[in-house]
């Protein structure tokens, strides 16, 4: 599916993608201490002890962007799959398994700069890159009384391209060069989970999470192709040159991330939560190679409201309303400045069926966002942005031993 445009998106293995829920989005992305029992929440494998149901889930995004520099701005967009997933409840309460396939990263952008050799030519350089990376996950939970602890492992798989061309445009001799670089990636990667939920009165609820994600090494192969030519070739004088280098093995090296987040809650009716995520993208490599990376911070809050879960005449009483926002230091700094993002959130969680979010068919999840990144300092470039995103909850009884009396 269609990409949006993102000059940012050329370093690293690309933009990261959001991972967590729609339900979750429309809180900010707060999840590290989220225990829904009919919501998979990919951000904590402890969560995965809490399901209640097998529930499967399935979510697509579309996003706006305008990007703008100092002289112009250009309008894009693009839409894709958000995520595809299975939970189920192994233990009744104790413990739980998900699977499922996640976007991990993308790399979208062409650019165009321009620049002059003295008394020779201007020079016209252009930059282009697509592709990306996913996630193939298989994670469990296990709780004791409050205490859930999770694993998950992933494979990351995928490929990109990036390439430059430059070409003298003012000369009667063009010259023009170009260099491609195709790149596969794979290679596993894992995460430990731990949450614990404190019952308190009146069915209240205090929620504290924990995950650490390693260090990853993905293999990785690499393809390099030079490429340039003098004159035209409807001149006598053309002449062309080319080489490359294929199947060049290599590492790239993906930092731990370390997150920790709490939620404050009343059963069904409402929930506040806030997390803190902290990754250190200094540690990346690509094939031994230092990117322009520092550290990665990201501060979220949100919450959600239901009037009256199990109304049976007010559809409107029995939806979920979501509000949130969140900040993020990215991890690229470029000409001595460090990017940020930020972004205010809202979403809603239409039941599907009138029963409680505890024995439901199903919600159908809707969230939007509207932020920016970047900067039009230091001959940077902005990104405005509105993200919209709408997925599907089905939870069934599956797996579970039923009683007959």
């Amino acid at each position: 599916l269609a990409q949006e445009n993102s000059p940012y998106s050329r370093y690293g293995v690309g933009l990261l993608k959001e991972q967590e829920n729609i339900a979750n989005r429309g809180m900010g992305g707060t999840s590290i201490a989220d225990a829904s029992p009919i919501l998979i929440n990919n951000l904590n494998p402890a969560s995965y002890a809490s399901l209640k149901l097998t529930t499967y889930q399935l979510g697509v995004e579309g996003a706006l962007f305008t990007v703008r520099n100092e002289n112009t701005s250009n309008r894009t967009g693009g839409a894709g799959l958000s995520y595809m997933n299975v939970g189920v409840p192994l233990v009744k309460n104790k413990a739980g398994l998900s699977f499922g396939l996640l976007p991990y990263s993308r790399i979208k952008y062409n650019m165009q700069d321009n620049d002059s050799v003295p008394g020779v030519s201007k020079v016209l350089y252009d930059y282009v890159g697509s592709g990306g990376l996913q996630k193939a996950y298989i994670g469990a939970g296990y709780k004791y009384k409050g205490l859930s602890f999770g694993a998950s492992l992933g494979y990351v798989f995928g490929n990109y391209q990036n390439s430059s061309q430059a070409t003298f445009v003012d000369t009667l001799r063009i010259l023009t060069s170009d260099i491609v670089n195709r790149t596969i990636v794979r290679g596993v990667t894992w995460e430990l989970g731990a949450l614990y939920e404190l019952k308190l009165k009146e069915d209240n609820f205090f929620n504290v999470g924990v995950t650490y994600a390693g260090n990853a090494n993905l293999n990785a192969t690499r393809d390099k192709y030079w490429f340039s030519s003098l004159g035209g070739v409807d001149q006598g004088n053309y002449s062309f040159a080319a080489d490359s280098i294929e199947g060049q093995e290599g590492i790239v090296k993906l930092p731990s991330t370390v997150s920790l987040g709490i939620m404050y809650g009343k059963g069904d009716t409402w929930k506040v939560g806030a997390d803190f995520i902290q990754s250190d993208w200094s540690q990346f490599r690509f094939y031994d190679q230092v990117d322009s990376f520092q550290q990665r911070y990201s501060v979220r809050a949100g919450a959600s409201y239901v009037p009256d879960v199990n109304d049976i005449r007010s559809f409107w009483k029995r939806v979920t309303y979501r509000l949130g926002g969140y900040y993020n230091l990215e991890a690229l700094s470029l000409n001595n400045t460090q990017l940020d993002s930020k972004a205010i959130t809202a979403g809603l969680g239409l039941p599907i069926g009138r029963a409680s979010q505890r024995g439901g068919i199903g919600q159908i999840n809707i969230s939007y966002q509207i932020g920016q990144r970047g900067t039009l300092e230091n001959q940077l470039v902005r990104e405005s942005y509105s993200r919209f995103a709408i997925g599907i909850t089905v939870n069934d009884k599956w797996f579970l031993k039923r009683r007959y009396n």
